[in-house]
């Protein structure tokens, strides 16, 4: 993808998202790539299309850093002084850089999500119209994907207010070329109005995304697909506590008939294109976030080793479980995960043992007693890493197991901090962190200060 980094450098020549980019950007030699050039090239539209998954990289947002922060936010990573306020809570405040760069970077994302659209519906039969429906599918993956960290990230969650009628993020559905326009300083939508979004976003880009089949590939995993937009659907329903759309969205996944769980849980994280990883932002050794963003620099104890693993998450799991021996490594004293070990490491979004634990705690909920259904689905991903069956005897037991099954199968991978959060559950005391009551402002990060100043519509959020 190195190379299509380069190109798609050159088609944002139209719409820097900063007026100092726009400058930089117009200088030789991509003075003479206009929007218009690059979309009456069908192949150039095709560059375009995979151009879409490098803004995606973006080392301050998936790039991995969003999955970083939910994470540090969470109970199984200590405190990491690396990042400063973000995993502290207290002493977090509008000013933060990181939290500034993460924001804007989502915000970029998202803008070239719309980049794209803009450009390709208003230059039409340049490409096929199968393969226009699938470009803007997967414009609308990634929009989407991008604002279910933003809205869970910088809002409450979707069960704070009856409704969800609480501020959740700005949302920004077409592209400009005037940034700073007036008419540009929206104010924050609700959190409905985000998921609703989502769920608009991924419901549309199901119909003509391409189907998952076959050997797995950079293209259906490093892609958006119909089992990408179907896993994160049946995520984003499951946070809202709809379960059975929950339940109807893992279902379609299962339906595909091409995932499955691979043998060892550290297959996915060592070659990254197996039949158990639905979707991934892919990296390369040429084409990463860098010495100070990668996923594996931060977490490798071999690179920066700026994350640690709680000793208490350990104990979650018995000395025969393959999460146990495989995934978790010991070195100077300290626990490590082994999911990411290097600056290449991919940062996975969606993984087929999600799936499975999602159609569990649909399962669970909607059940007026216990389901045996939801317990083969959580003693399938137990099984699979030699871990000991539960047998939970009450419906409260077994959606507890459920959620201890999650934390173990899907830790630092992003979900850390937002597990509490959808579950209405209070953050337990970690490290040096105090515990934090469910619905406290400081669990969600502050809008950054230097929006709030240029747009006067943005409210900032309790506690900040």
């Amino acid at each position: 993808m190195k190379n299509i980094k380069k190109y798609f450098a050159c088609i944002l020549v139209a719409s820097a998202t900063f007026v100092s980019c726009e400058k930089q950007i117009f200088e030789e030699p991509y003075a003479n790539l206009s929007p218009t050039e690059i979309f009456k090239d069908p192949s150039r539209v095709e560059k375009a299309a995979v151009g879409m998954y490098d803004a995606l990289q973006n080392a301050e947002y998936l790039g991995g850093r969003v999955l970083i922060y939910a994470d540090i936010r969470g109970i199984d990573c200590g405190n990491p002084t690396y990042f400063g306020d973000i995993p502290s809570f207290t002493a977090l405040n509008s000013s933060n850089g990181i939290v500034g760069l993460a924001w804007t970077a989502g915000y970029r994302t998202i803008n070239e999500a719309n980049l794209f659209v803009k450009n390709i519906t208003a230059n039409p039969g340049v490409v096929t119209a199968d393969k226009e429906k699938q470009f803007i599918a997967e414009a609308k993956f990634i929009r989407s994907l991008s604002y279910f960290y933003l809205v869970n990230l910088w809002a409450q969650p979707y069960g704070f207010t009856s409704g969800a009628t609480h501020l959740g993020v700005p949302l920004v559905l077409t592209a400009t070329d005037a940034p700073f326009a007036p008419e540009n300083q929206v104010p924050r939508n609700t959190v409905k109005e985000v998921y609703d979004q989502m769920i608009k976003d991924l419901e549309e880009a199901a119909v003509d995304l391409p189907n998952s089949g076959g050997t797995p590939s950079i293209n259906n995993v490093g892609r958006a697909t119909k089992g990408a937009a179907y896993g994160l659907l049946a995520r984003i329903n499951l946070y809202k506590k709809d379960y059975a759309k929950a339940l109807e969205y893992a279902n379609k996944v299962e339906a595909l008939k091409v995932y499955k769980l691979n043998a060892s849980p550290l297959e996915g994280f060592d070659t990254y294109i197996t039949p158990e990883n639905i979707f991934s932002v892919a990296h390369n050794g040429g084409d990463n976030p860098n010495t100070n963003n990668a996923l594996g620099q931060h977490y490798g104890p071999t690179q920066r080793a700026d994350i640690q693993i709680d000793p208490k998450y350990v104990a979650l799991m018995s000395a025969t479980d393959l999460r146990r021996t495989e995934l978790i490594t010991e070195a100077n004293g300290a626990f490590w995960t082994a999911k990411y070990t290097k600056v290449s490491d991919w940062a996975p979004i969606l993984r087929y043992s999600e799936i499975l634990l999602i159609k569990a705690e649909a399962l669970a909920n909607i059940a007026s007693g216990v389901d045996a259904n939801a317990i083969a689905l959580v003693n399938q991903v137990r099984t699979r890493s030699k871990a000991t069956a539960v047998a939970p005897a009450s419906k409260s037991d077994l959606i507890a197991a459920i959620l201890n099954e999650r934390r173990i199968e899907l830790a630092f991978e992003g979900q850390g901090l937002f597990e509490f959060l959808r579950t209405g559950r209070n953050l337990p005391a970690h490290s040096v962190v105090p515990e934090y009551k469910w619905g406290n402002g400081r669990l969600v990060f502050p809008l950054p200060l230097n929006d709030i100043q240029r747009n006067p519509q943005l409210v900032q959020n309790d506690g900040y």
